[in-house]
């Protein structure tokens, strides 16, 4: 083989491929042992924030953050979960900012099993969660 293929994904979750070693650099893409790959887009959710281990107070401002791959994800849509079960929507068709911050309502349970999903509004195969975090009462 006179190819490797390496894929590497960096903090802004671009996708960076490398090919390494062929022959091409060198003259031989008429080579019959050249391979050629077509590479497709895969389009990614990263979210950053909330991170595991985090804890927030009844109230409190959240910021959720997220990094998506490619610039073709305009809006998504926020979910809160308690374990796998949704407890509610946070909000829906959201601009794709990065960013989102919610007010933490006072009617949610204390648990430290929360969990936060970014969905692709146009694409529900296109999602990713956030750490397990804690919501707790301070009273």
């Amino acid at each position: 083989m006179h190819c490797k293929l390496y894929n590497f994904v960096i903090s802004a979750a671009i996708l960076i491929s490398l090919i390494t070693g062929c022959r091409q650099l060198l003259e031989g893409a008429n080579d019959p042992g050249f391979i050629t790959t077509d590479f497709e887009t895969v389009e990614k959710i990263i979210v950053t924030s909330p991170a595991r281990g985090d804890f927030y107070a009844l109230g409190d401002k959240m910021e959720i953050k997220w990094l998506t791959s490619f610039s073709t994800i305009s809006k998504v849509n926020i979910h809160l979960y308690r374990k796998s079960l949704l407890q509610r929507t946070i909000i829906e068709d959201t601009q794709n900012a990065g960013s989102y911050f919610w007010r933490i309502p006072d009617v949610i349970d204390n648990s430290v099993h929360y969990i936060i999903k970014v969905v692709d509004s146009n694409n529900p195969e296109v999602y990713n969660y956030s750490g397990t975090f804690g919501i707790i009462k301070t009273n």
